[in-house]
């Protein structure tokens, strides 16, 4: 599966304040871009209006030429979210959290994937505790584990090594890497300029305003508002 996320004249409003100012963004599979600036620039803001948590104040979200409704449609079109905060459902064990995305998919083999995620981001022995057993790193790690589990057409990720070490920061962007490899194409919003050198290309927002720093060639780029990626 590949998808071609593309945002036309794209803004996000929160009444009167300007989040995300109009933008116009390609995202294909196999590509793995960084959104960077400082924490109020509206990194988060554009991730959720590319998934369609709510909807854009302004332009376009299409999905290889289909425009996106909602969340609901973004789930069901394999647009997966990695949200900051990890909004895991403490109820329930590490192992819970990862399959229960994949039980509204009737994913065929949801133990099994959920445990090969869970492995992936080293918490294969943390499957049964819940999440309030779990440190905070631990946390964003079970939160990375489920968005790879779902194995997205386009993976959004919100801020997914803010809370890591070293080692685990340089696990998270392998594993960001290992999704575009497959085929995803992959966003990743962060602050740390070392996972942003990894990506292939790096958009940059300053109070909702998105400029282009570096493109896929590695060719900084001052100022192009639209560019394909």
């Amino acid at each position: 599966m590949t998808t071609t996320l593309r945002a036309r004249g794209l803004s996000v409003h929160f009444g009167a304040t300007v989040a995300v100012q109009p933008l116009d963004l390609d995202l294909h599979p196999g590509r793995l871009v960084a959104v960077t600036g400082p924490s109020g620039a509206g990194k988060s803001s554009l991730l959720g209006a590319l998934a369609g948590l709510y909807p854009a104040a302004g332009g376009t979200v299409e999905l290889d030429g289909t425009p996106l409704r909602d969340r609901d449609d973004a789930v069901a079109r394999h647009v997966v979210l990695i949200p900051q905060g990890n909004a895991l459902v403490r109820l329930l064990s590490a192992e819970e959290n990862v399959a229960l995305p994949l039980l509204d998919r009737r994913h065929r083999h949801v133990r099994e994937a959920a445990r090969d995620a869970l492995t992936s981001v080293g918490l294969a022995e943390s499957s049964g505790q819940l999440v309030e057993e779990l440190s905070g790193g631990q946390q964003q790690r079970l939160a990375i584990a489920r968005g790879l589990a779902e194995r997205g057409a386009i993976v959004l990720a919100d801020e997914p090594t803010s809370e890591l070490d070293a080692a685990n920061r340089a696990l998270v962007m392998a594993l960001l890497r290992a999704e575009s490899n497959r085929g995803a194409a992959v966003l990743v919003a962060t602050h740390d300029p070392d996972a942003a050198a990894l990506c292939d290309a790096e958009l940059c927002l300053d109070e909702g305003a998105a400029t282009w720093i570096r493109h896929e060639d590695g060719h900084h780029a001052p100022e192009p508002r639209r560019e394909e990626i």
